[in-house]
């Protein structure tokens, strides 16, 4: 239920916008709950104050109004502590919609007990809904502009003239609304560039891979996602003679290297593909019974098109790997025990002579 009224450019994916809702009102509860203890104070205050009032039996229909909302803020707090924050702003704007036809009500009976409304009331309405960041520049308009209907039929309908309140309103509400919308703004690019910061950290800037950084985090991912039955694989390759390349080839043709099999990994279909360190790279994938042939071919993608390499016994760059296999049973499948078997494979590997890959499946 997001009025989009920023220009769409500023609008993120819908897993994004959804990630940067959570957190804007995660992060704005605090506020949001000042706010309603402020309200709840302020019309508790006004309810002990109007007992002294000479026109009691006029003043219970205001008190009721005021009750209610009282109950309302009282709700809206419970809610914010009990409730998670994602869907917090339809929520808030819910409930917004309900207090602003009371508050309007609430209004005209003010009218006809005291023949007046000062511009107070209105403002304290608006501005109150301005002190809660969760709410989107649109749900914050279609609130004030329930306000402004209400204090139009109070202005058409009623003996007095509210002129001035109308006035003082609306141009309240139109320097809210021009600050909100350049606070949206600046929010959402705020987030933009942290998502881009972040994203930084979690790419090796030479392969574009995902980092060592990240590897454990889009693991978790991986495996909540695994089903019964199913395997997680985790290959763990590392280039042939990489030092002797880099010693007489030179760093620059090195790195030329590493994002040429960084290329070559990318298209083995796994799921997750990082340069682990150096000259170190892990690939891993969710795979069925029926696929733990998976990277048989692995070192046929190096002989097919050769990268040149004088000083290795094959001439070519050439990879050694080990992959391990971990089946979902009854617990799901361990990043550290994968890790393990696999670099004890890939060491495998290499001891029988490189260029060659070891499997090993830890549950069958």
């Amino acid at each position: 239920m997001t009025l989009q009224l920023l220009p769409s450019q500023f609008y993120f994916s819908s897993a994004t916008e959804h990630d940067f809702q959570y957190l804007l009102n995660k992060n704005t509860l605090h506020i949001a709950n000042v706010t309603l203890y402020l309200v709840t104070v302020f019309l508790l205050s006004f309810i002990f104050i109007s007992w002294f009032d000479d026109k009691k039996e006029s003043t219970s229909t205001i008190n009721i109004l005021r009750i209610i909302m009282v109950g309302l803020s009282v709700y809206l707090i419970y809610i914010n502590k009990k409730l998670k924050p994602e869907k917090l702003h339809i929520r808030y704007f819910l409930y917004g919609i309900l207090f602003c036809l009371l508050f309007g009500y609430f209004f005209w009976t003010y009218v006809k007990t005291y023949y007046e409304l000062h511009e107070g009331g209105p403002m304290l309405v608006a501005a109150a809904f301005v002190a809660i960041p969760m709410l989107h520049l649109g749900h914050k308009l279609v609130l004030w502009s329930i306000i402004a209907i209400s204090l139009l039929v109070i202005e058409l309908y009623s003996s007095i003239s509210i002129i001035w309140t109308l006035y003082f309103y609306f141009s309240m509400v139109i320097v809210m609304a021009i600050i909100q919308y350049q606070l949206d703004i600046l929010l959402r690019k705020q987030y933009q560039a942290e998502l881009l910061e972040a994203e930084k950290a979690n790419i090796d800037q030479l392969t574009g891979m995902s980092n060592r950084h990240s590897f454990d985090k889009h693991c978790k991912t991986l495996i909540k996602k695994l089903k019964p039955s199913q395997y997680l694989a985790l290959a763990m390759i590392d280039v042939d003679y990489f030092k002797k390349y880099n010693d007489n080839y030179g760093h620059l043709e090195g790195d030329n290297v590493l994002v040429e099999v960084a290329n070559r990994l990318k298209d083995c279909g796994a799921d997750i593909t990082v340069r682990f360190g150096g000259e170190e790279f892990i690939l891993v994938k969710t795979v069925d019974e029926n696929e733990l042939h998976w990277l048989s071919d692995l070192t046929q993608r190096f002989a097919n098109e050769p990268i040149a390499h004088a000083y290795s016994p094959f001439n070519y760059v050439t990879v050694s790997a080990g992959v391990a296999y971990d089946k979902y049973c009854q617990h799901r499948p361990s990043i550290e025990t994968l890790l393990a078997t696999a670099d004890t494979a890939m060491y495998k590997s290499k001891a029988a002579g490189r260029n060659r890959l070891t499997v090993k499946v830890i549950k069958s």
